[in-house]
């Protein structure tokens, strides 16, 4: 049988997206033996209490501060034959190729295998950030960065209850998803979002907590475990370039306190004028807009840690294919996030972290600037 020239051209598409992905992956298995700090005080440990007590039987024991699917997640790899560096590590580099695909169909606009969507597909999968955050780190950032990508998709799509399911997802493995709860926010507002598709995220939550409940633990430990969490580290700037590196090694409350009211202000102000503008949500804004709260928020919250630029590396790799001549943005970006990623895996130390602090603010003035360009002046109709 003779393929025509599209179907020919569509499976070298394919071929050359699957050897892709296996090296993206081999690569990843070299440095899966490299143990973190993180697997050695956390991982490690969480996973022998659950397979010392039966695997998913003991998703009921208080074992850790994270929200319970990702504990279901570890049960269930306490199963494999396989070392659990291995096993964590193999799922987190696994779900890399669902947030190379995430970013794929944003950027391109839900067009695969077109040139744009095959370009970020394997820029994602080689990005430093992504690949040491799984095969080194053995941290799972990969799945509620892949779960925002898929809510920015969705909204796009103008499917609300679709878009407000994968936020919520997102919110059940990571806290950092409220990043871009201002997004939400302003979404709602401008109806871009139905308020009827709340009810989803109740729903997940309680889904999400009822299992480890029905085994024991305490459901509203469950219900709260974000709030725990958030008193859990003293130091204001944990090597993330934002605001508080500025101060050194302070762990003042007060300053706390007060960094928590001005990024609630700053982005409530940021919300409020976005939402009195008059404009339509295209794809060109819709990933500006992420890339502007993603960047910002973290910026101006204490306690942040080095990886929490995660959702900015893979906006700005979006919003480079989408204003290819502002490429400059998402390499200084993912730079910057790279190193400190590094910082906090090989101690690496070279260039200070103030400064870096200094040039990601530049580049927040930037993304404003870019977006004073591309959004209308006029308000909305009263």
């Amino acid at each position: 049988m003779t393929l025509t020239k599209s179907e020919s051209e569509r499976l070298e598409n394919v071929l050359f997206l699957a050897v892709v992905t296996v090296i993206a992956m081999m690569m990843r298995a070299f440095l899966f033996p490299i143990e973190s700090g993180d697997y050695i005080q956390f991982l490690h440990p969480w996973y022998e209490t659950l397979r010392e007590n039966g695997g998913l039987l003991a998703v009921g024991m208080d074992i850790g501060d994270y929200m319970p699917p990702y504990f279901y997640l570890l049960a269930l790899l306490t199963y494999l034959p396989i070392r659990d560096i291995f096993a964590i590590k193999l799922v987190s580099s696994l779900v890399d190729i669902v947030l190379a695909v995430c970013a794929a169909n944003l950027a391109a606009d839900g067009n695969r295998l077109s040139r744009r969507w095959m370009a970020v597909y394997c820029v994602v999968l080689f990005l430093p950030s992504v690949f040491l955050n799984s095969a080194v780190w053995g941290q799972c950032d990969a799945i509620y960065v892949s779960a925002l990508l898929a809510f920015l998709y969705f909204v796009r799509r103008g499917r609300s209850t679709a878009a407000v399911l994968a936020y919520s997802i997102s919110f059940v493995f990571k806290l950092q998803a409220v990043f871009l709860a201002p997004l939400l926010l302003l979404f709602l507002l401008k109806r871009w979002v139905r308020w009827r598709s709340l009810w989803v995220f109740p729903v997940v939550y309680l889904a999400a907590c009822l299992p480890a409940a029905v085994m024991g633990r305490s459901l509203w430990e469950l219900l709260t475990v974000y709030f725990a969490q958030a008193g859990q580290y003293n130091l204001l700037a944990m090597f993330l370039p934002n605001l508080y590196t500025w101060l050194g090694d302070s762990t003042a409350a007060e300053i706390s306190r007060a960094g928590v009211m001005l990024a609630g202000g700053v982005v409530l102000c940021a919300v409020f004028f976005l939402w009195r503008l008059d404009f339509e949500l295209t794809l060109d804004r819709l990933v500006s807009l992420g890339l502007f709260f993603a960047l910002l928020t973290p910026f101006l919250l204490p306690h942040m840690h080095e990886r929490y630029y995660f959702l900015a590396d893979l906006l700005s790799v979006v919003f480079a294919f989408r204003f290819p001549k502002k490429w400059g943005i998402a390499f200084t970006v993912c730079v910057s996030s790279a190193y400190a990623v590094c910082h906090n895996l090989f101690g690496t130390d070279f260039f200070p972290v103030e400064l870096l602090g200094v040039i990601l603010l530049g580049v927040i003035c930037f993304v404003v600037r870019h977006l004073a360009a591309i959004l209308p002046r006029r308000e909305a109709a009263a």
